[in-house]
């Protein structure tokens, strides 16, 4: 069975990821309106009639805006952290919410566990997705890297994680001051050092992985290329050359992972 991962969009202006697992469809992140994700489903072929859940890792507008709607119309659960349930209850309400932990829950076959990761949000959470020997491993929305984190992430065969900005841009971003401060913060964003410092603990082990650099900032980051050849040069001075770098881009679909690509990746 395989299983593969599409990039909607990936953004402060909205996230969503949409995980094709055999002859299911999970939604990772619903940042989009509900009309906008039905339209990125149908052009790829996806039957609504599959979808298995809506699994998202908080609450902010970026990451949940159409989770409730889509919930609602197609009667499918809501996998999430009990704080994101607390902090979506007038919202989210009478709709099937099933919780994201570290105990893990399985949909459609669909393995997911949560972990937790520092932002400002009320109980936020990285995501991990295990499915026919394959896993996915999704963290952004972080403002430092938890000591757990790159053990999280090194399970993973495809690894998402936040490269929001490059810090030297942020003071001519034209963000106000107490959102510049906000995003720096220890629960704010993750800028690109601290990505590709990240990336560098989970790449020493040698295993080749494909690395999906995520919500990137339009104002206070370079262009999708120049992040790559920020992080691909710290990653070539730290020798760490089994990583596979792409940019899960702002506002559109981008790039797509498949199992079977990585079977190609994996030499066999």
């Amino acid at each position: 069975m395989s299983l593969s991962v599409t990039s909607l969009a990936s953004g402060s202006s909205g996230n969503a990821f949409l995980v094709q697992a055999g002859p299911h469809a999970l939604l990772v992140e619903a940042g989009l309106s509900a009309r906008a994700i039905e339209r990125h489903l149908r052009q790829r072929g996806v039957d609504l009639a599959t979808l298995g859940a809506i699994v998202v890792s908080h609450e902010h507008h970026d990451h949940v805006q159409g989770a409730g709607a889509l919930a609602r119309r197609y009667g499918v659960p809501i996998v999430c952290s009990a704080g994101t349930e607390r902090a979506m209850a007038n919202e989210w309400k009478g709709l099937e919410i099933r919780h994201l932990g570290t105990t893990g829950v399985t949909i459609e076959g669909v393995d997911l566990w949560g972990f937790d990761l520092p932002h400002d949000a009320e109980e936020p959470m990285g995501i991990l997705l295990a499915y026919a020997e394959r896993t996915i491993g999704l963290a952004t929305d972080l403002g430092t890297v938890p000591v757990h984190l790159p053990a999280c992430l090194a399970q993973a065969d495809l690894v998402i994680v936040e490269c929001n900005h490059d810090r030297e841009l942020m003071g001519a971003s034209g963000y106000p001051v107490p959102i510049q401060r906000r995003i720096l913060s220890e629960r704010g964003h993750l800028d690109n050092l601290a990505a590709a410092r990240l990336l560098e603990q989970i790449g020493k082990d040698g295993r080749a992985r494909t690395v999906w650099l995520a919500h990137l900032s339009e104002r206070a980051n370079h262009h999708p290329r120049g992040v790559l050849r920020v992080v691909r040069t710290y990653l070539e001075m730290a020798d760490v050359k089994c990583l596979s770098l792409h940019v899960a881009e702002r506002d559109r679909p981008s790039t797509t992972w498949s199992s079977a690509q990585q079977l190609m990746f994996d030499g066999f």
